[in-house]
């Protein structure tokens, strides 16, 4: 299985890896997102602030094995763990790539929270994972 854990900076106050602004009322998207967006944690994974940054994320990196374009295929939800992953497929050599992204951080937990209001639970047990490194 092919794990990718590199990660892209976020170019400063844009929110976006292509550099256009953010739509605050975009479903999906979190108006709030900082500069640890994209880092990585101490064991590899990416941060992630909102659900479509890690959509974003997937359809700007190139497949590791011919540069292809990616497709997410499956989410899988791993909020138990704090974690996210989506496992994408290549258009040209259909190679599977996973994604592991952080959702036990604060600025994510916090959107969260006011997206679902009196329904929101945190499903994850400890206190979230740090960024450790740009991406």
């Amino acid at each position: 299985m092919d794990v990718l854990r590199k990660g892209r900076k976020p170019r400063r106050n844009s929110g976006r890896r292509d550099g256009r602004r953010l739509d605050p009322f975009q479903v999906g998207c979190n108006p709030h997102r900082d500069e640890h967006l994209y880092w990585l944690t101490e064991d590899g994974y990416i941060i992630a602030q909102d659900e479509t940054c890690q959509q974003e994320y997937v359809q700007h990196t190139p497949c590791p094995n011919c540069g292809g374009s990616l497709v997410v295929m499956a989410h899988l939800n791993r909020g138990g763990q704090g974690l996210s992953e989506l496992v994408a497929l290549c258009h040209d050599c259909h190679r599977r790539a996973n994604f592991i992204f952080d959702i036990s951080n604060e600025v994510y937990q916090a959107w969260w929270a006011e997206q679902l209001g009196d329904l929101y639970i945190c499903q994850y047990d400890g206190p979230p994972r740090e960024p450790c490194t740009p991406g």
